[in-house]
């Protein structure tokens, strides 16, 4: 981070271009006058006309943007090739976009898609999501898309926030227009919906008997079913539809689906476990899970304004 007392950017100190630029809080930018024209209509735009006072670019008549240290530093990263970061962080990327708006720089909007194209490959596969800005922080990439109407990352940021966890929506400092924001409400809405027809099944199908037991007639449970093992299955039941009600995604639903197995009951010594499963259950488990990544892999609406 750019300090606030420092007057030269550390990472484009004195002698590392031959145009100067100074931040909105009074960071000096050393900069490539030739790379600034090339990747920026803006800049090339300027250089060809007669210089002022404003425009000059050296360190006694630096060109005053509005952008802060952070922003100016991180866009200038992206257009040079010594400098350029693996990916974009979140806490300046909405800021860094804008600069390369107004200063007419389209290298960076591709290179924005192009990396929100590889988190998107990576969605399924990724074990460290918080590295991955589509995955950690999907409405900050949905509101980028809208205002810079970049439909493939639209898409791709709807998707994710149909089925990401509610606290990625509800802790981020971002707003998007009503109407979108009502759009992935609906697709939420839509998919929990969905999860809860297979947790109906889960609940009207009738669990296997323990080992030697009679076969007498039952309803959801088998006459040799405690009261533990009973409230057992129901807890179960009750947590997947919270656990889907925050994130109505597969994994979740597989996660709870197939939690690690539970001791014996205390009281009827039976396997608890089984009480999750009925006939067919693994047939049923992999209908479920390919019909539903048909789901998450659809295309959204675009545009939805």
């Amino acid at each position: 981070m750019e300090s606030m007392k420092k007057q030269v950017s550390d990472r484009f100190p004195v002698d590392y271009g031959d145009f100067v630029l100074k931040s909105s809080d009074n960071v000096l930018f050393y900069f490539s006058r030739a790379i600034l024209a090339y990747v920026s209509d803006f800049f090339r735009c300027m250089f060809e006309l007669p210089s002022s006072d404003e425009t000059q670019g050296t360190a006694q008549k630096p060109l005053i943007v509005t952008e802060t240290a952070d922003v100016l530093k991180g866009f200038l990263e992206q257009i040079d090739a010594k400098t350029l970061p693996p990916g974009f962080g979140h806490d300046n990327v909405i800021d860094i976009l804008e600069a390369a708006r107004k200063y007419q720089v389209p290298v960076i909007i591709t290179r924005f898609e192009a990396e929100i194209h590889r988190e998107h490959q990576l969605r399924n596969v990724a074990s460290r999501s918080n590295d991955l800005l589509l995955l950690s922080h999907p409405l900050v990439v949905l509101y980028i898309a809208l205002h810079h109407d970049i439909e493939s990352v639209g898409k791709w940021a709807i998707q994710e926030l149909a089925r990401c966890s509610s606290r990625f929506i509800e802790e981020e400092n971002v707003e998007i227009p009503a109407k979108a924001s009502q759009y992935v409400q609906k697709l939420r809405r839509g998919r929990i919906q969905h999860f809860q027809k297979y947790i109906d099944i889960l609940a009207k199908t009738r669990p296997p008997r323990q080992a030697g037991s009679s076969q007498g007639p039952f309803m959801r449970f088998p006459e040799d079913t405690c009261i533990d093992c009973a409230t057992y299955r129901s807890e179960w039941l009750l947590q997947l539809d919270r656990s889907l009600e925050r994130e109505p995604n597969w994994k979740t639903f597989a996660r709870v689906y197939s939690a690690e197995n539970p001791a014996p009951c205390v009281t009827c010594k039976g396997d608890k476990s089984r009480l999750r499963f009925g006939s067919g259950s693994v047939s049923r488990f992999s209908e479920w899970a390919i019909e539903v990544r048909r789901l998450e892999d659809s295309g959204p609406a675009w545009p939805i304004m």
